[in-house]
Parts: C-alpha cells; structure tokens; sequence
C-alpha cells in the first residue's frame, strides 16, 4: 500500500473511530455501570476521573477506567512491589499483561495472531516517558488526544490490511 493512500485511510478512520470510542465510554462507563450501580445500590460509583485533562500518558491512563486499574494496582502492581521489584518494572510487568488481553480480544475474533495490538499498549511506555520528559501542560494534553485520535485507527488498518491479505488476496492467486 502507498503511505499517501494509507495516511488518507488513516485521517478518514480517526474521527468516526474516536466518536465511536467516546459515544461507547459515555455509554458503558457513564450510562451502563451507574445503572448497575444504581440497582445494586452500590454506592462508590467513580468508574473513570478526568481522563479528558490528561497532562501525561500514566495519567489518561490511571483515569479512564477505574475498575481496572484499581484492579491492577492492587492484584498485580502492589504484589510485585511487596515482591521487591522497582515501581518502573513493576508498571511495565503491569502494562504489558494489559497489552496482552488488548492483543487477545483482537486475535481471537479476528483468528490471527499479529502483536499489532500488544506493541501498540507497550508503545505507551516510551511514549509515555517522551511526553512526561519534553511536553507539558496543553502540548502533553495535545499530545495524549492525538495518540488517542490516531493510535486506534492505525492498529485497526494494520489489522484489516493484515486479513485482506490472510482471507482475500491468497484465495485470488
């Protein structure tokens, strides 16, 4: 494929892509957990803090989905700090699992293995370092959006370009 045809895919999938992904948060995390809150009379309702004024990469993060994390840090992060390793390869450990389920619930609908996923969440690591030692305030925010804009559709290209190839291109020759 030519880079011109596919950052013009790319432009053209972001903004449906990222509408899609906020209407799902406001959906799930806003609509559907507080009702099942509601009903459950469960009464710590903070599913996701502000996500949306991420001045870091850890912050967005640490902030969009709250069960999760707090998941994390207390059945992965914490232990293997009380284990004695560092925060940092404690985190990474952390995030790399977490690349890993994102790989998962991709590859296996799609039936292919691809890491495109998986390398896609650890990026987030040097990213993350990049936008925490060189941008702050507005441009790290900028930043945050635009990895969440962009990232998303270019791993869905990747994908789709992966199993055109798989399904339809080895059946033609």
């Amino acid at each position: 494929m030519h880079f011109s045809k596919m950052l013009e895919r790319l432009l053209k999938l972001a903004v449906p892509n990222h509408l899609i992904w906020l209407i799902f948060f406001y959906w799930f995390f806003h609509s559907c957990l507080n009702t099942i809150a509601e009903i459950l009379r469960f009464s710590d309702r903070e599913f996701y803090k502000d996500w949306w004024n991420s001045e870091s990469v850890n912050y967005f993060w640490k902030n969009w989905n709250m069960p999760v994390h707090k998941w994390c840090v207390r059945h992965l992060y914490k232990p293997l700090i009380n284990r004695g390793v560092n925060k940092f390869h404690a985190s990474v450990m952390v995030f790399m699992l977490s690349a890993f389920f994102h790989e998962y619930l991709v590859s296996v609908p799609l039936s292919m293995f691809r890491l495109w996923a998986f390398f896609g969440m650890l990026s987030q690591i040097p990213f993350s370092m990049f936008v925490s030692k060189y941008l702050n305030n507005q441009t790290a925010n900028f930043a945050v959006w635009i990895s969440l804009i962009i990232g998303q559709p270019l791993c869905i290209l990747m994908y789709y370009h992966d199993y055109y190839v798989i399904h339809h291109l080895n059946k033609t020759s």
